[in-house]
């Protein structure tokens, strides 16, 4: 939701948001479809995996910036490095890892979801980089 907002106040950049928040979209539902296509092979959720603690404030943290962007209280640069810091934060905490399981085609998705917010956290740095040396010209 905070992607597709993005694009919306910032439509000089709309292409990269659209496309984040669309392959969010296709990350949860392969999310869902995982845990709700558990054929032979069991897929567990290490519970202890993450701290219910840190999942309210990663949430809390988009609700936050949710209502600051509504109130227009987000420039543009800061938008690209609060991208930048969700998808470092995902890849730093290896939040994929959350999924415990032996089944080869639930290890490709979690590889691949790994792989694509590595892509995300890419662009991301590459849009920031882009925008910081455009306004220094």
């Amino acid at each position: 939701r905070l992607y597709k907002e993005y694009a919306e106040v910032f439509p000089i950049l709309r292409d990269f948001w659209i496309g984040l928040a669309v392959e969010e979209a296709n990350h949860a539902s392969w999310l869902k479809n995982l845990t709700s296509n558990t054929s032979s092979t069991p897929i567990f959720i290490a519970e202890g995996r993450f701290n219910a603690f840190a999942i309210q404030t990663f949430t809390d943290y988009l609700v936050t910036e949710l209502a600051r962007l509504r109130k227009n209280e987000v420039p543009l640069l800061e938008a690209l490095s609060i991208t930048s810091g969700i998808e470092q934060s995902l890849i730093e905490s290896k939040y994929f890892e959350v999924f415990k399981t032996d089944s080869a085609e639930a290890q490709h998705i979690l590889t691949k979801l790994r792989d694509e917010t590595l892509a995300h956290l890419n662009k991301a740095k590459d849009e920031l980089e882009k925008f910081k040396k455009n306004t220094k010209l």
